[in-house]
């Protein structure tokens, strides 16, 4: 208790903010690990690419809303960023739908409720920053608490039921009923003047933009091209471990890692537990995965264990290359730079999964994480030194 009220009391440490930061953009994620864990690999694939989608088209048109609106650098009101969204996303639900009957998938109606779950929490994002710059924490708390049961609550129906699209309408009801009470209260008496032409500017014409829409789209193509050479099964035990192998990088580089770099912040207690606690799961699944060798491309459930094994040690390697990345862009003047990198590095990431498929087939796919955790570990360490020593 005492730790858990000094976590969230200290207003140079990570606050609670970025905890329901993390969980409003992971959740798609931590659902298609659950699927998984539960040998549902078909859904597990079909959520890979409807989740990579999404990003993808989310991450065109943020316009960089959130980071302007907090660094109060925008000249657009919070509130025309809202409507723009509100508007955009009915373009992208249109597009879902188009994929979804494209692709002939299995669980329609269900990845059409993750779709529409993407897309609110896309919308809450610049509601819970206007919580965040107005400081209200009261409505962020209960934010996360509606998060969190959901979280329990899909295991549960996950575990009994093998189903989830009654709790994920629930829950979608309930975060569209969340954004309509705040919006109206953020917009009330007040007279919008959106300019969309402006948005979409400024959504396509920055580095930042180019940077995220070209890591997101390898993401995508990652996943599309593993469905495509491996097949559904094979593509959702891949997914669910480079998911597990990618959350410590992508929840440093999305929710407290620019904080803490620029505010200078250390934790070492917390650090010291995370590496205890990461370096006793490695042991752990190092020697189960000596003992399940036989079985790997034999049983599912196995073939998943070694995967998210390789995949935690790349996690190693992509924490520490995404730390380099974030450093340069809080605390040098080489932000252009950085996101030029990332271009670069995109390209790289792209050809990973044909290259290993084409030297070992799709049983040599199962490192594609692994090895791309060493090129971005290579690649922004290169660019730290580099910059640094200038």
């Amino acid at each position: 208790m005492k730790f858990s009220q000094n976590f969230f009391s200290k207003r140079n440490e990570i606050e609670i903010q970025s905890v329901t930061y993390g969980l409003n953009l992971f959740i798609p994620t931590f659902i298609l690990i659950l699927s998984s864990l539960f040998e549902n690999y078909e859904l597990t694939a079909e959520l890979g690419i409807i989740i990579g989608i999404n990003i993808i088209f989310t991450q065109i048109f943020s316009s960089n809303a959130r980071s302007l609106i907090i660094s109060k650098k925008s000249k657009i009101p919070i509130q025309s960023f809202i409507l723009f969204r509100i508007l955009i996303t009915f373009l992208i639900l249109l597009i879902n739908l188009l994929i979804i009957y494209y692709y002939k998938f299995i669980y329609t109606y269900l990845l059409f409720q993750f779709s529409i779950l993407i897309v609110i929490q896309w919308l809450n994002e610049l509601i819970l920053t206007y919580f965040e710059i107005k400081k209200k924490i009261r409505e962020t708390y209960l934010y996360l608490y509606f998060e969190i049961i959901f979280l329990i609550c899909s295991f549960t129906s996950l575990l009994f039921f093998q189903d989830l699209l009654y709790i994920l309408v629930i829950f979608n009801s309930f975060l569209f009923l969340f954004f309509c009470n705040n919006y109206y209260k953020i917009v009330k008496n007040i007279i919008i003047k959106i300019n969309n032409i402006k948005l979409i500017k400024l959504s396509l014409s920055s580095l930042s933009f180019f940077s995220s829409f070209s890591i997101s789209f390898a993401n995508l193509l990652w996943r599309l091209v593993i469905i495509s050479l491996c097949g559904k099964i094979y593509a959702g035990i891949y997914f669910a471990g480079f998911a597990i192998g990618s959350l410590p990088g992508t929840f440093f580089n999305n929710t407290y890692g620019p904080s803490m770099i620029k505010k200078n912040l250390k934790f070492k207690k917390i650090r010291q537990i995370f590496i205890f606690l990461y370096s006793i799961l490695l042991i752990s699944l190092f020697f189960y995965s000596i003992k399940i060798y036989n079985n790997i491309f034999v049983s599912n459930l196995d073939t998943q264990i070694v995967c998210t094994f390789i995949s935690l040690i790349g996690s190693f390697f992509m924490l520490k290359g995404q730390y380099y990345r974030q450093y340069l862009i809080q605390k040098s003047n080489y932000q252009s730079n950085v996101f030029k990198t990332d271009v670069f590095y995109s390209i790289l990431v792209a050809s990973i999964v044909p290259t290993l498929f084409f030297i070992g087939n799709y049983k040599l796919v199962i490192v594609s994480f692994l090895v791309s955790s060493v090129i971005s570990y290579l690649t922004y360490g290169l660019i730290y030194k580099f910059y640094l020593n200038k």
